[in-house]
């Protein structure tokens, strides 16, 4: 056999032996998808979390809302039980 014939297939089988070492790197290094299933599962389990956080700021809201209702019909309670400045019960005059 010719040596540089030799040379060329030799050059052939180690370009050949990188291009597909690189292709199975970049195969192994894709992100996985479960079998049958559009998104990913870490875009699943963060929209849970997303999910569970909204609920969570929900219900805190809910809570300083009812926390207000509350303060605000104990003001109300309490200006109507002072006495009514406009009438001078309670009010001291100079005589």
């Amino acid at each position: 056999m010719d040596p540089q014939v030799s040379r060329i297939i030799i050059v052939a089988l180690v370009f050949g032996a990188i291009a597909i070492s690189m292709l199975g790197m970049a195969w192994a290094s894709r992100p996985r998808r479960a079998p049958g299933r559009g998104a990913s599962t870490d875009s699943d389990e963060r929209l849970m979390r997303m999910e569970n956080a909204i609920d969570a700021i929900a219900i805190e809201v809910e809570r300083i809302a009812e926390a207000q209702r509350f303060t605000a019909k104990l003001m109300s309670d309490r200006l109507a039980a002072l006495p009514d400045q406009r009438s001078g019960a309670g009010v001291i005059t100079p005589h």
